[in-house]
């Protein structure tokens, strides 16, 4: 019948499957048993929930930490320029400067499962190549701890000492000694607040407890930075506490460290330190006291954007102590060109040039002689750190979209390139632009979800949406308007390209100093085959421009400016960027611009569903272009295709006339949308924060065949299928038995204020398994859940928040993104197409090379590989094993593998998600081994 509506289901929150005798204890994540109304009882807090449920079932696990942020440390580039050491929030990471490829990862401070639940490994805060032995790097740490590391190999422990105060925010090397026997001293400056600095130099031979002797100790008010330089030969250090600038001279490096003594002068500077650098070079015959008598020349960068540079430093210092001097101030020369903080600023190996960078993407080339200034702008990111080569012949320039590229000096062109995941990321200090109060604010933490997908072509590539460098993604409203690709096979960024309006080459900021908000990529998807992309982004105006709006009129303000795309690219074959072909302004537009609430593509073809905030379901397919009747073609020769709403399915209707509108006064609408594996049903939730069902859709005819009521309640995350189960994730988690009606059941969800958007469900058809993130604190707890029984698999908590939660279509397991730019998986081990066998890169020796283990050690890593093979491959094992047939080397049999078997081994899961190469090599020697046929 035509208006015949569709039947509508309460879900009865008793009507649950009987549980067994010794099934009635509920710990507190799941739903504590009903009271006598029917109810789903609170858990008592979110920290002791991660304490109660951080255990891991023997069939699921997490992986360690792959990838990660680079702080703010100089990279190293060796004298030889063949390999470059970048720092990482837990790692040191060595890459080959001819092909920017991947040669060894060194954990330090990383996370395993001995690590005590919440505690968040200490930030590196500097790296320093040994001057005693250039295979070996010191490594600082916040708390105190100072690592001596062979760069070379990879370690199985690391040598450490701890400073005395348990504290380091900066590090130096210093020779001493004669040229027989070399020794360093590592000079660490300690503090444990920020107006204290005291810099402490440590000999250590690894045999003993380190010793140490105290250089000098400063106070300064403020709230700037602690910084520590000094030249190659350790005769002359420079240092910074918040503005005050001090200097260290020794006049001869002693045989002993307990000898070791600097004469140090100090100084205010104009403006906050945020950069410094020191060059020493002789003096001129005709001024020079001695032979050793030595200029130096210190620059240093402002949180204003100034750079000051203080001549001959040493000397006036010296002067103005003994009173030759009349005028006790120390006068700089000042160079302005950047609006902001000055990042990083370097000598060039001659001293004709210095190099500078900040926020404005952009390296500054200075030419002391005559002032002029050469520029390389344009760049992805904020200049975070410069360091220049050795033999001066290149830069390394380390920008804050997480790249680091080395540049050629003469030509200005990068000649090796090296970039992790650029997604936005927690900070793990003050940046270098908020040291001084700017009208503009920068956000500590991701607190939304970040849009991620893995298509089905291609499972080894992770897109993800970015922005262009940390400071832009959260300065202002949150933005990530690009698209990064990356290699999940090599851990290497593919591409990146725009999929919405970005100011790239604009001053990003109003004249009244405020930052220029981009759009906000909300939702991406790619089709069931892999060859198509739509994206929905989204921008509104900020809430300063309109203070002047009445109060009863900014939200019709808001919506009337408002813009909502929904686009659709054409995945391009090889690594081209995706080809826009059609844009829709406003999909679900009434009177102005509403949001797109969800966006879900249809795995069995070429279609895509969205839901907005007017109610709506939209299906939206491609069609052929055609002009006068002829179809258009494109540059290529192939059949240009446009993308057009096919079909309009009403939601939310059964609230009465009305309805809607006045709800939408008093809350915004919510919507999810998600197709079942098959393709043939749709399951739309919409409603509001207390009122909202669950509308099951006939995809074929678009008709609404049931509703749901009961599902969801409160603030509505996600609904996702896992056949025949409906999983919704709201403030309370509902598995719903769609084929018996019935819920199987619900698990209350605990109230993390403004970490809402971080609450993720996603959904592995292969295993047949789904997993929830859920923010606490600083860290996030990941569960694995069968949706058979609310008992959770696994439940592990991580150091960091998980910002954005994937599957690889074809694969078993789960793909996590934490706020440090770092790559969990989460898998089943038993399972052969698991992503579980997926190792941490430090396992992969790209270089060739093995370190030297013991016989025991190599035998032991073979045995622990050979034990996660399957049962079938054990018992196959064993029969050629006790197969004692004994036949002539000329009677053996070729054997003849059929390429299937092989494809079998090979193909069954994308290069970074198969299997060890000990797996691999007993599955291919168990079909080369098998019995000959009998005679």
């Amino acid at each position: 019948m035509a208006g015949q509506k569709p039947p509508r289901v309460k879900v009865d929150k008793t009507k649950k499957r009987k549980r067994d005798g010794n099934d009635n204890e509920v710990t507190a994540k799941r739903a504590r048993p009903e009271d006598a109304n029917g109810e789903l009882a609170q858990p008592t807090s979110t920290r002791d929930l991660a304490e109660r449920l951080d255990r891991s079932d023997a069939a699921w696990r997490i992986s360690k930490p792959m990838g990660g942020r680079m702080l703010d440390v100089d990279p190293i580039l060796t004298d030889d320029g063949e390999y470059m050491i970048l720092t990482y929030n837990t790692s040191i990471q060595v890459f080959s400067a001819a092909d920017s490829l991947l040669v060894r990862r060194i954990p330090v401070n990383s996370i395993d499962d001995s690590t005590e639940q919440g505690v968040a490994p200490a930030p590196i805060v500097a790296t320093r190549l040994s001057k005693q032995d250039a295979d070996y790097v010191w490594v600082a740490c916040a708390d105190g701890q100072v690592y001596r590391i062979n760069w070379t190999l990879e370690p199985k422990s690391l040598d450490s000492f701890q400073t005395a105060s348990k504290t380091a925010r900066a590090m130096s090397v210093v020779p001493f000694g004669s040229k027989n026997s070399s020794k360093e001293v590592v000079i660490v400056a300690e503090s444990d607040k920020s107006t204290r600095i005291e810099l402490v130099g440590y000999e250590w031979d690894l045999s003993s407890k380190p010793k140490s002797k105290s250089l000098v100790s400063l106070k300064r008010h403020g709230t700037g930075l602690q910084l520590l330089e000094s030249t190659k030969d350790g005769q002359f250090l420079v240092g910074a506490i918040n503005d005050r600038l001090f200097l260290g001279v020794s006049k001869q490096l002693p045989a002993k460290s307990d000898k070791l003594q600097y004469e140090f002068f100090s100084f205010d500077t104009p403006d906050l330190i945020t950069t410094l650098d020191l060059r020493a070079y002789k003096r001129s015959s005709k001024h020079a006291r001695s032979e050793t008598d030595k200029v130096v020349d210190v620059i240093v960068g402002g949180a204003r954007g100034g750079i000051y540079l203080y001549h001959d430093a040493i000397a006036r210092c010296q002067a103005t102590e003994s009173g030759k001097q009349g005028d006790s101030t120390i006068h700089a020369q000042k160079y302005h060109w950047h609006r902001k903080a000055v990042h990083s600023v370097k000598w060039s190996r001659d001293g004709n040039y210095m190099i500078s960078g900040g926020s404005e993407n952009t390296l500054v080339l200075w030419q002391m002689d005559t002032s002029k200034k050469d520029y390389l702008p344009h760049l992805s990111g904020s200049v975070e750190n410069i360091v220049v080569s050795s033999d001066g012949a290149s830069y390394v320039v380390h920008l804050d979209d997480n790249s680091t590229m080395i540049i050629s000096t003469s030509e200005l062109k990068p000649s090796a390139y090296v970039s992790g995941i650029q997604s936005a990321a927690a900070d793990i200090q003050t940046p270098k632009d908020q040291l001084v109060k700017r009208v503009w604010e920068v956000q500590e933490h991701v607190r939304q979800r970040i849009p991620a997908a893995i298509r089905s072509n291609a499972p080894s590539r992770l897109h993800v949406c970015v922005g262009t460098g940390r400071q832009s993604t959260m300065s202002g409203r949150f933005s990530a308007p690009l698209l990064q690709a990356f290699d999940l096979e090599t851990f290497t960024s593919i591409s990146k390209q725009a999929l919405a309006r970005t100011q790239p080459t604009d001053i990003n900021m109003t004249n009244k100093g405020q930052v220029i908000d981009e759009p906000l990529v909300t939702h991406v998807e790619f089709s069931g085959d892999g060859k198509w992309l739509a994206s929905v982004d989204d921008w509104q105006p900020a809430a300063r421009d309109i203070d002047n709006v009445s109060p009863e009129l900014r939200e019709q303000f808001i919506r009337e400016r408002r813009e909502v795309y929904l686009k659709f690219w054409e995945v391009q074959e090889d690594d081209e960027p995706v080809a826009l072909v059609s844009r829709v302004n406003g999909p679900h537009a009434t009177s102005s611009s509403e949001p797109v609430l969800d966006l879900a593509a249809d795995p069995s073809s070429t279609c895509f569903a969205t839901i907005g905030g007017d109610g709506l379901v939209r299906l939206w397919r491609p069609r052929t272009r055609q002009t006068s009747g002829v179809v258009s073609k494109g540059a290529t020769g192939k059949d240009t295709v446009s993308w057009g709403c096919v079909q309009v399915i009403p939601v939310g209707e059964g609230y009465g006339a009305g309805a809607l509108t006045e709800m939408a006064a008093s809350s915004m609408p919510q919507g999810k949308i998600t197709y079942s594996e098959d393709g043939s049903t749709i399951f739309a939730a919409f409603g509001f924060s207390d009122l909202g069902s669950v509308y099951v859709i006939d995809a074929a005819s678009g008709k609404v065949v049931r509703i749901l009521e009961g599902l969801w309640e409160g603030k509505l995350h996600a609904i996702r299928t896992l056949s025949p189960f409906v999983v919704v994730l709201s403030d309370v988690l509902h598995v719903y038995d769609i084929v018996s009606d019935e819920l199987r059941y619900g698990i209350v969800v605990p109230q993390i204020p403004g970490m809402e958007g971080l609450l993720q469900l996603a959904v592995d058809h292969t295993s047949a398994h789904f997993a929830v993130t859920l923010p606490i604190g600083e860290i996030s707890s990941i569960g694995v859940f069968s949706p058979e029984d609310p008992e959770p698999l696994m439940v592990r908590s991580t150091p960091h928040r998980i910002v954005s939660l994937t599957t690889a279509p074809g694969t078993s397991g789960f793909l996590a993104l934490d706020d440090a730019a770092q790559i969990w998986t989460i898998t089943e081990g038993s399972d052969p197409s698991s992503i579980a066998t997926a190792q941490p890169l430090q396992d992969i020796h790209l270089d060739g090379q093995v370190d030297d283990l013991t016989n025991g050690d190599i035998a032991a890593s073979a045995e622990d590989d050979v034990l996660m093979a399957s049962d079938d491959e054990d018992n196959a094992e064993d029969e050629i094993a006790n197969d004692d047939i004994e036949m002539d080397m000329d009677d053996l049999p070729t054997s003849v593998i059929a390429q299937q078997s092989l494809a079998d081994i090979f193909n069954a899961a994308p290069a970074f998600a198969g299997p060890s190469v000990e797996d691999m090599f007993y599955k291919v020697t168990g079909l080369l081994g098998t019995k000959p046929l009998s005679s």
